[in-house]
């Protein structure tokens, strides 16, 4: 196809602009025909195809028209005005316009003649919403029809319905809020340039791409997706992301330290930072990711928090002396709620105010694993001291051994510390002299156990009521101490201590554990606590509860009979309980007052007793 009239390429023009101006000078009317019937495809050319253009126009033209079209890159970005962009952040087949811009052109006058309308490369940017030269919206339909502007259906200044775009009514926006379109369309060679010394080490695509997430971030907030906002939003986002970035990388990363002292849980890094994390984790590898990771890594670095996955984006890890809660539990091997509350009680978790997952100092967590591993279980404390795991039981029942407040943390099963076990050991043999072999007359402590018993043995022991006479080198630890044979019965005799436990109460009153805790949680015999914070009782307020009151099923071993007889008896006789507690509206404690054995007397033992003489009258005559 023959184009007599070649129009003059202005500079900033893009092909489908130069080429819609070429047809129109040559007399066509783009209304009823279309571009690929006279052998230029504009799908081609939208898209920086211009080998038809080539053929047709001089070579340096063809250059100046690819450079101000946006035209696909090796790497499958796209390239416009030098510039790398993504494809979704060019506009292929919508057209927009500046109705400013076209004024300026029908005021400027080029060569003999006026300067005709064309359209400017820089147009086609998504991220551009308004004109930067003359503070008016970019508008991309018609007045009239209310159609879009497709590139293609008409010239470049009119719509399919005829009317003159140049005409619609403008749009006005505040120059304040156009500094970010003003750095983009200056670097496009649209205005003169703004440096910036972070942007300007971007790509313009990745340089929009950040401005764009951190301002979504900053003004809609960390969990607002900024590809479901309105269009009209985003120029005040990217706004708000590009006067973060103006303050440098020290801007960003106080923008970062605003999302994680948002309101929320604690939780993890990418659910802190929200969608620009997504964001940033979806990048390629590049200088935007890089820089992005370095500003992530010096924030986690500051507030020494855990971000899990970091090898995936920097070399080496932000804070290599800490350890987060989550690696914390693989090394314990423990759940989660105990391997908080072992870092808890290790006094590890001081940071809980932070509003991201904490960490803890790496070598004391590993120390304190190593100290976890070497507790014992009761089984393995057993054996290694030579006694029986019911004997170990018993000792600690009477807290002669001690259980590790660690290992009661970290595990449900007793714990115990092997050194602590020594020391108690080592507390028993006193200053007994070291043999090769057993001395004659003694017996080491685990065959003694079997004769006194293991508490009362060891009590004696450790209150220096009895004295070792020699202790082995090696050995497990009760098989290496020896006691004489002699003179061990009336040492080790139980000496009654002041306080009880329940168990021990429960013993001497006869009764169930279940019950008398039942008494003792509704203040009938008062209760306290030991050193090692278990309920305890005092014996003598144990001793004179069992003194006034008793149970029926004491009532009927006493007399050979059924408790249920005794309270049938008792029941008949008028005699009410002094005690009933109920559970659940089922009785589970009846104690009666000492005195009702009056009514459970036969009238032959009532006649025995009126004639059986007393005891003085038996030893004195009257």
């Amino acid at each position: 196809m023959i184009f007599p009239i070649r129009p003059p390429y202005i500079l900033g023009e893009t092909a489908c602009g130069y080429t819609l101006r070429l047809v129109e000078a040559n007399g066509y009317d783009w209304r009823r025909s279309t571009f690929a019937s006279r052998g230029i495809r504009m799908k081609d050319l939208t898209h920086g195809t211009t080998s038809a253009l080539a053929r047709i126009l001089d070579p340096a033209i063809v250059e100046r028209i690819d450079w101000f079209t946006p035209r696909a890159s090796e790497t499958g970005g796209v390239i416009l005005c030098g510039e790398a962009f993504q494809p979704s952040q060019i506009l292929y087949d919508r057209q927009r316009f500046c109705v400013g811009c076209w004024a300026d052109d029908s005021g400027r006058s080029y060569g003999s003649s006026r300067r005709p309308l064309h359209l400017r490369g820089w147009w086609s940017v998504a991220a551009l919403i308004s004109c930067p030269l003359h503070a008016i919206r970019l508008l991309d339909r018609c007045a009239e029809c209310s159609r879009t502007n497709r590139i293609g259906q008409a010239s470049c200044t009119s719509c399919m319905c005829g009317a003159d775009l140049a005409r619609v009514a403008r749009i006005e926006v505040p120059s304040s809020t156009l500094a970010a379109e003003r750095y983009v369309v200056g670097r496009l060679g649209g205005l003169p340039r703004i440096f910036d010394p972070v942007l300007d080490g971007l790509p313009l695509g990745d340089a929009v791409n950040l401005m764009q997430r951190l301002g979504c971030c900053l003004t809609a907030g960390r969990d607002v997706r900024f590809g479901r906002l309105p269009t009209e939003r985003r120029s005040e986002m990217m706004l708000a992301g590009y006067h973060a970035i103006q303050r440098g990388p020290e801007g960003v990363e106080e923008a970062l330290e605003l999302l994680l002292a948002a309101p929320g849980r604690l939780d993890q890094l990418r659910v802190q930072i929200g969608q620009l994390y997504c964001w940033f984790s979806r990048l390629p590898k590049g200088r935007l990711q890089s820089w992005m990771a370095e500003r992530i890594a010096n924030v986690v670095r500051r507030h020494r928090i855990s971000w899990q996955g970091w090898d995936r984006h920097v070399g080496s890890s932000p804070v290599p002396d800490r350890i987060s809660a989550s690696q914390a539990k693989l090394l314990f091997g423990s759940g989660w709620e105990r391997t908080v509350a072992v870092l808890e009680a290790a006094g590890l978790r001081c940071e809980l105010q932070d509003r991201c997952r904490p960490t803890v100092d790496r070598r004391q967590v590993q120390m304190l694993a190593k100290r976890l591993e070497t507790l014992v279980d009761v089984n393995a404390l057993a054996k290694r001291v030579g006694i029986t795991p019911a004997s170990v039981r018993k000792l600690v029942e009477a807290e002669i051994l001690p259980l590790d407040p660690l290992g009661q943390t970290a595990s449900a099963f007793p714990r115990f510390d092997p050194a602590a076990v020594e020391a108690i050991l080592g507390k028993m043999a006193g200053r007994a002299p070291f043999v090769a072999s057993p001395p004659k007359g003694s017996a080491c402590l685990a065959a003694a156990a079997r004769s006194v018993g293991i508490v009362p043995l060891c009590r004696a022991l450790l209150e220096g009521r009895l004295a070792p006479i020699g202790q082995l080198e090696a050995g497990p630890g009760f098989k290496r101490i020896f006691v004489p044979t002699t003179g061990i019965v009336e040492a080790c005799r139980v000496r009654e201590l002041p306080q009880v436990t329940l168990s021990e109460a429960g013993r001497i009153l006869r009764m169930r554990q279940y019950g008398l805790a039942l008494i003792a949680g509704t203040g009938l015999i008062p209760v306290g606590e030991n050193s090692r914070g278990r309920r305890v009782l005092d014996r003598r307020d144990v001793e004179q509860f069992g003194s006034r009151f008793v149970s029926t099923t004491e009532l009927a071993r006493s007399r050979s009979t059924s408790a249920r007889a005794i309270l049938s008896r008792l029941t008949a006789a008028g005699c009410r309980p002094a005690i009933e507690l109920a559970v659940r509206g089922q009785i589970e404690i009846r104690l009666f007052d000492r005195s009702c054995e009056i009514y459970l007397k036969t009238p032959q033992m009532k006649a025995r007793e009126r004639s059986a003489p007393s005891d003085i009258q038996g030893r004195y005559p009257v």
